[in-house]
């Protein structure tokens, strides 16, 4: 009765610098999908009506915790889990309910019928069938990183707004080949005027469309979802909004195995650097005491400092302030990474009034005091040679991470692949950060922080058009975990222990082993 999809989710072998790493591969392991998906849908439904037609359920993560209460207060309360969404699996339908908006959304399976109290109740923004066939209309290109991931981009029908945003090589060929409507926006549309003219004109020339909404657009507009991941406060919990996608075509399976994967990577390289940041008597008392890593703000404890901060013309110098409330996720990456984050101080700066007293910025003389002795300095914009050329080198020159040549940027993978396929990778730019700071097994070459004097600005590979709808993998390999490849057991401050791995480390990793017993050994 159900069909099964053969899909690609799965861990390979990558050789990196001579060592054997992990690395998800799409190709390689195939993996059953329970849930029916793709065209076909479930026939004599009534002749077993609790079957249950969704064994492949999504479930919310259990999220390590990175910070704790924020400069003002109590404001900032660190989730632990995904705060803002929920699906729950009714036989034959599932209701998705986005919190943040308070709107609830019932997808029920094709070939059934929704159940009649449900529609009858009124209280659903939309009822429709599953899996959605109807195509999608994107509002920002923060949508594409999941769809891309899932593997769904010819269910992309149109895009809404100026497409110069839009980083994926995929979609950007779609839509100079027609295949994408761009909407209200700046593409002539040849064959597409009348649809592309507005949302509603595109609505109605394909009513059965779905338009995937921001978290401040209108949940009552006509056929839309709104989406609200970026409102969640932590990096897994905004990735995790990946289910909500996935629900709409029954592909929770491999949502679940993509936010899992991620969030291993991300955990795995957090581990390592605790590792490598700390003495033996500090991870006894990690390993007896809360799990949760503290922002720091100010301590001279000897960690390596790491100052986020990028210009804005008119206003000043936006800096780091952690935690915050929505906390900002330069906070959580440095916390994950065991590093000192420079957190703007209590009453420094302004705020101006027409912004709502809400973001902060310095002033050149107050950000050369915050910042000047910084060891790392990551630049979260496009345009460093712009502020250069306006501040000129005399400036920057006070600052100990331009001397030492210790400035990054975000243009690592492209320009503008920073507010789009990051989103996708936020486990890999973790990653990145432990490495530029030092922290990390040195195998990692940071793949979106760009160092300015050494590093080429990234640029985009072309699309593989004969495989338009393979889903997105990083190009990058999974963390090994240092502490368990090593097999090192602390037997008191000043002594290590490695134990005899019977073979478990092979002659391959013996490079890993090598380099991270140099490592290990200059921490006692």
């Amino acid at each position: 009765m159900f069909t099964k999809l053969a899909i690609a989710a799965a861990i390979a072998t990558q050789p990196a610098f001579g060592i054997e790493t992990n690395t998800l591969d799409t190709n390689t392991i195939l993996q059953d999908v329970e849930n029916t998906i793709g065209d076909t849908c479930i026939k004599d439904f009534n002749t077993n009506p609790t079957a249950d037609l969704f064994p492949t359920k999504w479930s919310s993560p259990s999220i390590k915790t990175y910070g704790d209460v924020d400069l003002y207060g109590a404001k900032f309360e660190p989730s632990v889990t995904t705060e803002l969404l929920d699906i729950t699996y009714h036989n034959n339908y599932k209701i998705i309910h986005n919190k943040f908006v308070n709107a609830t959304y019932l997808l029920y399976q094709c070939g059934t019928e929704p159940p009649v109290e449900e529609v009858e109740s009124g209280i659903h923004k939309l009822i429709l069938e599953v899996p959605h066939k109807g195509g999608l209309l994107l509002t920002s290109t923060v949508q594409i990183p999941a769809i891309e991931l899932l593997g769904l981009r010819s269910e992309v029908k149109a895009y809404v707004g100026n497409t110069k945003w839009i980083s994926s090589p995929c979609l950007n060929h779609m839509l100079d080949e027609g295949e994408i409507i761009n909407v209200d926006g700046d593409r002539d549309d040849v064959g597409h005027s009348e649809s592309a003219s507005s949302v509603e004109a595109f609505l109605a020339a394909y009513p059965d469309a779905l338009v995937l909404g921001g978290p401040y657009d209108n949940p009552d507009a006509a056929n839309t979802m709104v989406i609200a991941g970026s409102q969640e406060n932590t990096n897994v919990g905004q990735f995790d909004w990946i289910a909500f996608y996935a629900a709409l075509y029954n592909k929770e399976d491999m949502s679940n195995r993509i936010a899992g994967s991620a969030q291993q990577n991300y955990d795995c390289a957090s581990e390592n650097s605790y590792f490598l940041s700390t003495s033996p008597i500090q991870r006894k008392l990690k390993a007896t005491t809360s799990t949760t890593r503290r922002v720091a703000e100010g301590e001279e404890d000897g960690r390596p400092t790491l100052l986020w901060a990028s210009w804005f013309s008119g206003y000043g110098w936006s800096v780091a302030s952690c935690p915050t409330y929505q906390s900002d996720t330069e906070c959580e990456w440095a916390a994950a990474c065991n590093v000192k984050i420079l957190s703007r101080p209590e009453g420094v700066g302004n705020a101006p009034e027409s912004l709502g007293g809400r973001y902060w910025y310095l002033s050149d003389e107050e950000f050369l005091e915050f910042g000047k002795d910084a060891d790392r300095w990551v630049y979260k914009s496009q345009h460093w040679l712009k502020v250069f050329e306006e501040k000129g080198e005399e400036y920057f020159q006070q600052f100990k991470a331009y001397r030492n040549q210790q400035v990054y940027d975000t243009q690592g993978v492209s320009p503008n692949s920073w507010y789009e396929q990051r989103l996708a990778e936020y486990y890999v730019v973790g990653m990145d950060v432990c490495a530029i700071m030092g922290v990390d097994d040195g195998l990692h070459k940071s793949r979106w922080l760009r160092n300015i004097f050494n590093d080429p600005i990234g640029v985009m590979p072309q699309c593989n058009v004969a495989e338009i709808d393979e889903p997105y993998v990083a190009p990058v390999s999974d963390c090994m975990p240092i502490a368990a490849t090593l097999n090192v057991v602390s037997e008191g401050e000043g002594e290590v222990n490695v134990k005899d791995n019977a073979g478990a480390v092979s002659a391959v990793q013996g490079f890993t082993l090598i380099a991270s017993l140099a490592v290990v050994a200059s921490l006692w």
